[in-house]
């Protein structure tokens, strides 16, 4: 966008040097960024205002490096620009996260008040440079919104109970029991700039206080005291402004109703008088302060009346009088309403919250609060097309951000575009755009996707037909031509519609396929619709090519043709998961008869525990024959990894509980393995006296486990000896270890149960297979190198004879990684591995980043982890844990690591297991590489969550920050210049 005035903006310059102190290249850098940014002229003014206020405030100029930081805000928000210019000191901590000071209660509540205010102005300028950077998604900005008002609640329920209690004395029971619901966006963390914060005040039970300097009251009384002084806390409007503007009006009976709710008064309300629109204002209600336990008592309490247990059709009705309601408000205001217009974000709202009420009751998976988590679940409930999903998605996106790029002007509460064409363009500009056009394309585009859906919505639910895609039907059509199948495929989103047609022609050569000719005619009319759900698959060409797999290897095709045909919900799953998923799609048509998993995950629990997976193979695993107990331990392995794996993509199952499953899983296999291998072995050799114990090394060992993973296994065996047949301990045990690695890698039909690597034991692979328990001992004592040293950090016992392994962590294991080392030594070795690592391992490239190995990935964390563990463990026994994250964890309570340390290097991981979890979700084997761009990008990206335009844009911004943080972080620990 254009100066106004070139020659004014280059003489406020000139006067800037001066006024702010800056040199001539900073005023230059200012010059040029103020240029790119969306508003040159406000940016320039805002800029000028807090750098002169700096320079006269502080006496010195800014650093240079704040001005690009200082330009995005200025340029996008005349309110923050202001506060900047009111307090220049801002501009040293800009970005950084703010603390909040707590205040005592004996200060008065004006500080409270203030500290709130600065608190929320800091945040929020720090969230606003995240999002105008693009370095936050929209889900990290409207979460960390959220969090600063629930901060806010926390520190004044903490502050003004506590002047309550010395006044009239604690409650009944001697806690104060009140909490606060955060309810619409606050309950869903998705909070914007200029939101009111719904809320609903609670309270356990009725009684009366004790009693203090003043007289004992009613419960009621006294938490109606603490609400009201907490809304003043959080809404009064001051010299310093407010903190949020606080609506109660979601409470019982409105604003007739009384400020806060007993339990069971909010219980009895709901029951008697609960309307309809409150069932949708309750689905996103989560407890953000005080006593939470009160406020998930309560939802507890409330879920029946929120979730039937049968379809509720009349949540439709509901929804087009809500529709027909916010519709009417948009109208009568004017203009374009991106909350309440048609296509906006309130019927992205209403369509994710009717598919949640329609269907939460039976499939508690559902209750999700996010919008754009809960689209997710829908999507994997077999509820939303994959398609679908991402429009819905993307459409959410891009109103969100242009709310908040409308509200941050000015922190006004509006949702409307500007009317003034130049402020149009300047949106446009802020929100990404290179021009108004170009915006208002996108915008109708989106809008119009939005509207469609919705209205599908309502007709599909209130009993009306699901429109028939001509474009499927003429692909379908047995009599169309080639040429003809290959248009319409290609009309339907189809990347490679020649060799989809192909797969077509192969079905329809298939008996009992919905694609045959010889179909039965209720099973044929449903190919159009099938192949329109396969369309709308993240990839269409492989979820075509996956089904035809299915239905080749398929005695009698029959049953799963009726059964896709009649219901759509198993259908749109398996065309999504048949579409995003190469591994979870192989694991179905090695084993078809997992599809039953899809028509019944409703009732697949989100987690089981290693006792329950030996308990069912105890049971399943049949008695005599091997071939057959080696089979089903592998449909058994692919039942559970489908589980996971459904849970895992629906975004169910946080990748801590993925990896701790699928690690339980492991270890049930390992120890099954290891019963038959031993069982085989005693009836040749005949028993021993002594004992084995299968130990796990690497992601096995720390409970860290990838779909994809290695095991990494040490054989330990007590001592010397024979068996009672005459055979040598050692030989005896080597026999067990390689039949049990026999049984987890036979490539039956099945395939195998996991590839295993045995190469960290003593001297590996030159190593014998199995050692013992005195072998070891001397082995470390003498021999150990660091690497070696490293793997045993993270080891435990998998199978076998636990005791044994744990006296060799006492006698052998302990002494040898936790003795007295030199730590700078300790730390140029391990900087020099990591190093050589990176360059001849990583293979990373302008186009290609290595999560696992390259710079800032999962291995910086690792390291960083074992260094303290090698450096500290002697001194500090409680920090000796297998796994990375528990280790950081404990290095952070004994001192060891900086809480800024440990939350760079714990977010990172978690994040870079998320995406490594993705990567190899998505594809069918092993990888750690990132795409920098492309569709595969695309792709990870939306199965990561991220939606909208930018959305690989946004995957690549936190890719590149989080393994900043972390390999800033790692060589912070290890002493490294950073």
């Amino acid at each position: 966008m254009a100066w106004e005035s070139r020659e004014r903006a280059a003489r406020a310059l000139a006067r800037l040097g001066e006024e702010a102190g800056l040199d001539a290249a900073a005023v230059a850098e200012l010059d040029a960024l103020c240029d790119r940014s969306a508003d040159p002229d406000g940016a320039l003014a805002g800029a000028a205002r807090a750098l002169a206020a700096r320079k006269a405030r502080c006496g010195r100029p800014a650093r240079r490096e704040t001005l690009a930081g200082l330009v995005a805000i200025c340029a996008a928000s005349k309110f923050l620009a202001s506060h900047l210019a009111a307090r220049p000191r801002l501009l040293d901590v800009l970005g950084r996260p703010a603390r909040l000071r707590t205040t005592d209660a004996r200060e008065p509540a004006a500080l409270l008040h203030r500290r709130l205010r600065r608190f929320k102005v800091r945040e929020v300028l720090r969230i606003a440079l995240a999002d105008l950077s693009g370095a936050a998604p929209l889900r990290e900005v409207t979460r960390d919104l959220s969090r600063l008002a629930a901060a806010a609640f926390e520190e004044s329920i903490r502050y003004h109970a506590a002047r309550l209690v010395g006044i009239h004395g604690a409650p009944e029971g001697g806690r104060v029991g009140f909490c606060v619901l955060g309810m619409g966006k606050l309950g869903g963390e998705e909070l914007n700039f200029s939101s009111d914060v719904d809320v609903l005040y609670l309270y356990d039970r009725d009684g009366r206080t004790a009693g203090g300097s003043g007289p004992p009251v009613t419960h009621l009384a006294f938490y109606a005291r603490l609400a009201e002084e907490v809304t003043r806390a959080i809404g009064a409007v001051e010299e310093s402004g407010f903190v949020f503007r606080v609506d109660l009006d979601l409470r019982p009976e409105g604003r007739s109703g009384p400020i806060v709710s007993s339990i069971r008064g909010l219980e009895a309300y709901y029951e008697a008088q609960g309307a309809g629109w409150e069932r949708f204002a309750l689905l996103k209600a989560r407890p953000i302060a005080g006593t939470l336990e009160v406020g998930e008592e309560a939802l507890h309490r409330l879920a029946p009346f929120v979730w039937r247990k049968y379809l509720h059709l009349g949540a439709i009705e509901e929804m087009r009088q809500l529709k027909a309601r916010a519709q009417r408000e948009a109208a009568r205001r004017g203009g374009q309403d991106l909350k309440l217009g048609p296509g906006g974000i309130r019927e992205v709202e209403f369509f994710v919250q009717a598919l949640q009420l329609l269907h939460g009751g039976k499939d508690a998976h559902l209750r999700e609060r996010g919008t754009l988590r809960a689209l997710d679940r829908l999507l994997f409930a077999g509820l939303l097309a994959s398609r679908d999903r991402d429009e819905l998605a993307e459409a959410y996106v891009l109103l969100r951000r242009l709310e908040h790029r409308v509200q941050m002007v000015a922190e006004r509460q509006t949702h409307q575009l500007p009317d003034d064409a130049a402020e149009r363009e300047r949106l446009a500009r802020r929100a990404g755009y290179p021009d108004l056009p170009a915006l208002e394309a996108e915008l109708a585009l989106r809008r119009g996707q939005v509207e469609a859906r919705f209205d599908d919505l309502l007709r599909v639910a209130g009993g009306g037909a699901a429109p028939v895609d001509e474009r499927a039907e003429k692909a379908t059509d047995p009599a169309a031509t080639e040429e003809e199948r290959a248009a319409a495929l290609l009309a339907l989103g189809f990347a490679e519609p020649e060799a989809s047609a192909a797969q077509l022609l192969r079905l329809a050569r298939r008996r009992g396929t919905p694609f045959s000719p010889t179909a039965v005619p209720e099973v044929a009319r449903g190919a159009p619709a099938l192949l329109a759900e396969i369309a709308a698959a993240p990839d269409p060409d492989q979820a075509l090519r996956h089904l035809a797999d299915l239905f080749g290897q398929l005695a009698a095709p029959t049953a799963t043709a009726e059964l896709l045909v009649g219901s759509p919900r198993t259908a749109r799953l398996l065309a999504s998961l048949f579409g995003s998923s190469d591994f979870l799609s192989r694991s179905l048509l090695q084993n078809p008869e997992l599809i039953d998993q899809l028509v019944h995950r409703g009732s697949a629990p989100l987690v089981r525990g290693l006792p329950e997976l030996r308990a069912e193979l105890g049971t399943r695993l049949p008695a005599a024959d091997l071939e057959m107990q080696l089979g089903e331990l592998r449909r058994f392995k692919s039942e559970q990894v489908l589980r996971i794996g459904l849970h895992d993509v629906a975004g169910a199952i946080e990748i801590e509980d993925v990896s701790a499953q699928l690690s339980d899983l492991a270890d049930a296999c390992v120890a099954a393995c290891l019963e038959m291998a031993a069982a085989e072995t005693i009836k040749r050799d005949g028993p021993s006296a002594a004992s084995l114990v299968v130990v796990g090394l690497g992601k096995l060992g720390g409970r860290e486990l990838g779909y994809h993973s290695d095991l990494d296994l040490l054989f330990l065996y007590s001592g010397p000896g024979q068996t009672a047949g005459g055979r040598s301990n050692h030989e005896h045990f080597a026999r067990i270890a390689q039949r049990l690695i026999s049984h987890l890698t036979l490539p039956l039909r099945e395939g195998p149960l996991y590839r295993i690597d045995t190469r960290l034991r003593p001297s590996g692979s030159a190593g014998p297979l199995v050692v013992s328990f005195d072998a070891l001992a001397d082995y470390h004592k003498k021999l150990a190198r660091l690497w070696e040293r490293q793997a045993l950090l993270r080891a435990r016992p998998v199978a076998g004879d636990e005791a044994l392994f744990e006296r060799a962590r006492r006698e052998v294991l302990d002494p040898s990684l936790y003795r007295p080392v030199d730590a700078a030594e300790t730390a140029r070795e391990l900087y020099g591995m990591r190093t050589r690592m990176e360059k001849e391992i990583a293979e990373e490239t302008t186009s290609v980043a290595n999560a696992k190995l390259g710079r800032g990935g999962l291995v910086d964390v690792e390291f960083a982890a074992q260094y303290l563990q090698l450096v500290h463990g002697e001194a500090h026994p409680g920090i000796r844990t297998p796994s990375t994250r528990e280790a950081l964890k404990a290095c952070v309570r004994e001192g060891l690591l900086a809480p800024a340390g440990f939350e760079a290097l714990s977010r990172g991981y978690r994040f870079l297991r998320r995406l490594e979890g993705r990567l190899r979700i998505v594809r069918d084997r092993p990888i750690d590489q990132v795409p920098r761009s492309g569709r595969e990008l695309s792709l990870l990206a939306r199965r990561l969550g991220y939606a909208g335009p930018r959305a690989p844009l946004d995957l690549l911004a936190d890719y590149e920050q989080a393994t900043a943080a972390v390999r800033e972080a790692f060589l912070r620990v290890l002493g490294v210049a950073v």
